[in-house]
């Protein structure tokens, strides 16, 4: 259980603070406007406040983690502003909304998983000696989880907390955990097929060594070929969009509590 305390320094964050305030602003304004007994809501504007609240209630019982919840309550709340001040105010108003939408993720991009952690931070040569190994030196551990991440990429931001809280869990001397930034060791993404492309659906990938070699991966590898049919490519982009990026998946997947045990 994630003490209020961790909370609060993971997410009282200048980010996740006036995003949220920015999203929200629109939203104060209109309850505020109830206060007064000869204003109320039409039906739509009722319908539309339903559906923000219907759509939050879901993501907080899908989110993986607090951050993945902040930052998408943030995104539903700033594109129901946005579009609550062009159905009531017109296009001018909220093309200014956006602009200070812009602005505002400009100036205050999201932040990366600010708790405690037991992930290393990576180069390409410290995968090389301490992850894969060679033959005049042991890899630095017998298992490694390593992440391979981006920082533009989203998913890797609100992922990193489960990895995290994964590494505190399953650290141990045969056990460690990673994460390694494609954009600066590009040799990297292509040496294990990472498409470094905004547009893809790699990351962030999960990649599970065992005595340096490469036994399991996340989401699983797909190499597409001449012969494959048109269901087949969309089943294997339905699974690399999809697969569930929670602790229990990852726990499953690489059989993380078997691993713990060993000897």
């Amino acid at each position: 259980m994630t003490s209020l305390a961790e909370l609060r320094q993971r997410l009282l964050h200048r980010y996740y603070v006036l995003h949220l305030m920015y999203g929200c602003g629109y939203l104060y304004v209109s309850f505020k406007r109830l206060r007064d007994p000869n204003v109320e809501f039409t039906d739509a504007e009722r319908n539309a406040h339903l559906a923000l609240f219907g759509f939050s209630v879901w993501k907080a019982l899908m989110a993986n983690t607090a951050e993945e919840l902040a930052s998408v309550l943030i995104l539903y709340t700033k594109f129901f502003s946005f579009c609550m001040i062009y159905w009531k105010h017109g296009m001018g108003y909220s093309v200014l909304y956006l602009i200070g939408w812009f602005t505002l993720s400009t100036l205050f991009p999201q932040p990366w998983y600010q708790g405690p952690t037991k992930i290393t931070e990576l180069s390409q040569d410290e995968l090389v000696n301490k992850v894969k190994g060679s033959k005049d030196k042991k890899p630095a551990s017998k298992y490694w989880v390593v992440m391979l991440y981006a920082n533009w990429s989203l998913a890797c931001l609100n992922f990193e907390a489960v990895l995290a809280k994964l590494s505190l869990k399953y650290s141990a001397d045969h056990i460690k955990f990673g994460k390694l930034d494609i954009d600066v060791y590009g040799d990297v993404a292509e040496e294990y097929g990472i498409s470094r492309d905004p547009a893809s659906f790699d990351l962030p990938a999960l990649l599970l060594f065992r005595d340096g070699a490469l036994i399991r991966r996340l989401p699983e590898l797909t190499v597409p070929n001449e012969s494959s049919s048109a269901a087949r490519t969309a089943k294997d982009t339905i699974t690399r969009i999809g697969w569930s990026k929670k602790a229990a998946t990852v726990v499953q997947a690489f059989h993380l509590d078997k691993i713990l045990v060993e000897k």
